[in-house]
């Protein structure tokens, strides 16, 4: 089974280019309708993570001819997530400090009025915006944000592309 590796890597590179461009335009479709505060952020992610995880691992299945074995598309995954959170992660960079500096400020305040109004103590709103702030730091957002953010989405898509592609029960024809 000798496949064009270089042809593998770029095909997985593509796809995480796709879905972080994805990512952005969700987000900032989000935001533009009010609602780029709101849990639908991450929702949209993790659910366009399981489409392109699913669309992904059809498209290496054709490109192998056959179905793609599970630490095929495990590979597909870690590289197509990791490039698409980097675009992301690039974009918020860009967004928060050159478009909208005061966007984390924003978000805190709206945060810190929900949290109130739900009951939070002073000393609960206080460490949540601390560590939502520190969140949005540069040196978090490119080195455990990267990987941090990158786990639920990875694991969603694994499980959908698993059921949907691999489908292990299946027995494979002999090559």
């Amino acid at each position: 089974m000798g496949h064009d590796s270089e042809g593998i890597v770029m095909h997985h590179l593509l796809w995480g280019v796709y879905l972080g461009l994805a990512g952005v335009a969700s987000t900032q479709i989000l935001t533009w309708v009010g609602l780029g505060l709101s849990h639908l952020t991450w929702i949209s992610s993790w659910a366009l993570t399981v489409v392109f995880a699913v669309i992904a691992a059809k498209s290496l299945g054709r490109r192998l001819g056959e179905r793609p074995r599970f630490l095929r598309v495990a590979g597909l995954l870690v590289a197509m997530i990791l490039v698409g959170n980097l675009i992301y992660q690039t974009y918020m960079y860009l967004y928060i400090n050159f478009v909208d500096p005061t966007w984390v400020d924003t978000v805190a305040e709206v945060w810190s009025a929900q949290l109130a109004e739900a009951g939070a103590s002073a000393e609960e709103i206080e460490t949540g915006i601390t560590r939502f702030r520190a969140r949005w730091e540069t040196r978090y957002v490119f080195t455990l944000g990267l990987v941090g953010y990158s786990l639920p989405p990875f694991l969603l898509g694994l499980v959908a592309a698993t059921l949907v592609v691999v489908q292990p029960w299946k027995k494979r024809s002999a090559s």
